[in-house]
C-alpha cells in the first residue's frame, strides 16, 4: 500500500480513517500492571512554550504536545506549507494543522515529519527526548497492554475530542488530545478524531514507528508510518 495517501485503522469499536500514508501492518497486545500518576513540574522549550509533566510508572512525560519551531540549539525548523514541498522534503519540517497559525497559541501543538524527529539538533528541550519504540512499549505495558492503554491515555470529555469519546478515563494523566495529522502527500485530516505521536525509532529507510489513540476505541495503536507524514510529538524525560 505504499504511496496511498489514505488508510483505514480498524479498532474494536469501529473504523477510523487515518491520513498516515503507506502504514505497514504491525500490532500486538501486552498485558501488565495497573496505573498511577503524579504530576508536577513545568518545562520550557527553546521558544518559551511551557509544558506540564506527569510521572507514569518510571517515566516522566510532557502532558502537552510539542510546538517548538526551533531545535534545541536555536536553529529554525523549516515551516513547509505547500503540499508538494511537504511530500518531497527529506529534511526536518513542521506545520500547523491546515497551515492555520492560530494553532501556535492552541493546545494541539505542531505537526512534525520524522526527519525533524531524527535531526541531531534535537526537537525536545535539554534533558528530554522523543521516546523510542521501546519506551512507548513500556508505557503501554504499564497501562495494562495495548488493548486498554488508549482509554487511559485520552483526555476525557469533548472539549477537544469529537463526541462520543469512547472509554476515555485519562487514568494515567497523559491527557492525549486529537491533533490530527498531515499525510505524506500533504493533506490534513482527523483533528478531533485521532491523536498520533512519533517515536524516534525508524523501521527502515522510509518508515518509522508511531503510537496513536482514537475517539472510537479503548485501545492504543502502533504502526510504522511514512517518514514524510506529519504527526504530533510528546517528549520524555531522559
Amino acid at each position: 500500500m505504499t504511496g496511498k495517501p489514505l488508510l483505514l485503522f480498524v479498532f474494536g469499536t469501529g473504523i477510523l480513517l487515518v491520513i498516515a500514508a503507506g502504514l505497514k501492518s504491525h500490532d500486538g497486545n501486552k498485558n501488565d500492571s495497573a496505573t498511577s500518576h503524579a504530576a508536577n513540574s513545568i518545562v520550557t522549550d527553546i521558544d518559551g512554550n511551557a509544558y506540564h509533566t506527569v510521572k507514569i510508572g518510571n517515566q516522566v512525560w510532557m502532558v502537552e504536545n510539542l510546538k517548538t519551531t526551533r531545535y534545541r540549539d536555536g536553529s529554525r525548523i523549516a515551516n513547509i506549507v505547500a503540499d508538494h514541498s511537504w511530500s518531497v522534503s527529506t529534511s526536518g519540517a513542521y506545520c500547523w494543522y491546515e497551515n492555520d497559525t492560530s494553532f501556535r497559541q492552541g493546545v494541539y501543538g505542531a505537526l512534525y515529519n520524522y526527519y525533524a524527529v531524527a535531526d541531531r539538533r534535537n526537537l525536545c528541550p535539554e534533558g528530554w527526548h522523543v521516546p523510542s519504540k521501546s519506551e512507548w512499549l513500556a508505557l503501554e505495558a504499564y497501562l495494562g497492554g495495548r488493548a486498554m492503554a488508549g482509554g487511559k491515555m485520552k483526555e476525557t470529555g469533548s472539549a477537544h475530542w469529537h463526541a462520543p469519546n469512547i472509554a476515555a478515563s485519562n487514568e494515567c494523566g497523559f491527557s492525549g488530545i486529537p491533533g490530527g495529522g498531515r499525510a505524506q502527500l500533504g493533506w490534513f485530516g482527523e483533528i478531533g478524531e485521532y491523536a498520533t505521536w512519533w517515536s524516534s525509532s525508524a523501521e527502515d529507510s522510509d518508515y518509522a514507528w508511531h503510537w496513536g489513540v482514537s475517539r472510537v476505541s479503548i485501545a492504543a495503536k502502533a504502526n510504522p508510518g511514512h517518514k514524510a507524514s506529519g504527526f504530533s510529538v510528546r517528549c520524555l524525560r531522559d
